[in-house]
C-alpha cells in the first residue's frame, strides 16, 4: 500500500458488486424475529406517547385571546376601534390612506390592558 492509497478517501469504501443476490439480503432482514418484536413494541410505545401528547394539547388553553377580546371591548379601546373602523371604511371607499396609525393605537390599547391580566394567569 503506497502513500496515495492512504490518503485516498475511496480506499476505505468496500466495493459492491452487481452479482450479489438482493433476495438473500431482504430475506435475511425479514426473517429476523428480534427486530420484528422490537419494532412492534416501539410502534406501541409511539402510539401511547402520541395519545398522551394529544391529551396534553387538549388541556392547554391559551387565555390571552379571550382576554384581548375583552380588553378590545373596554370603553377606551372601543373609541380607538371606532376610529379604526371609520378609517377602514374610508379606505374601502377608495381613499388613498393607510390605517396603520389607527391600528397601532388600537393594538397598543388592547395590549396595555391585556398584558397584566395575562401575566397574572401564568403559572
Amino acid at each position: 500500500m503506497g502513500f496515495f492509497d492512504l490518503i485516498n478517501p475511496l480506499s476505505y469504501v468496500t466495493p459492491v458488486h452487481a452479482d450479489e443476490d438482493e433476495a438473500e439480503k431482504v430475506e435475511f432482514v425479514a426473517s429476523d424475529p428480534v427486530e420484528e418484536e422490537s419494532t412492534e413494541e416501539e410502534a406501541e410505545v409511539e402510539e401511547e406517547e402520541e395519545a398522551v401528547e394529544e391529551e396534553e394539547e387538549e388541556e392547554a388553553v391559551d387565555p390571552s385571546e379571550e382576554i384581548k377580546r375583552e380588553c378590545g371591548e373596554t370603553l377606551h379601546c372601543k373609541s380607538l376601534k371606532h376610529h379604526l373602523d371609520e378609517c377602514t371604511a374610508r379606505v374601502e371607499a377608495g381613499a388613498s390612506e393607510s390605517c396603520a396609525e389607527e391600528l397601532l393605537h388600537f393594538m397598543h390599547c388592547v395590549d396595555k390592558c391585556a398584558v397584566p391580566q395575562i401575566f397574572a394567569k401564568l403559572k
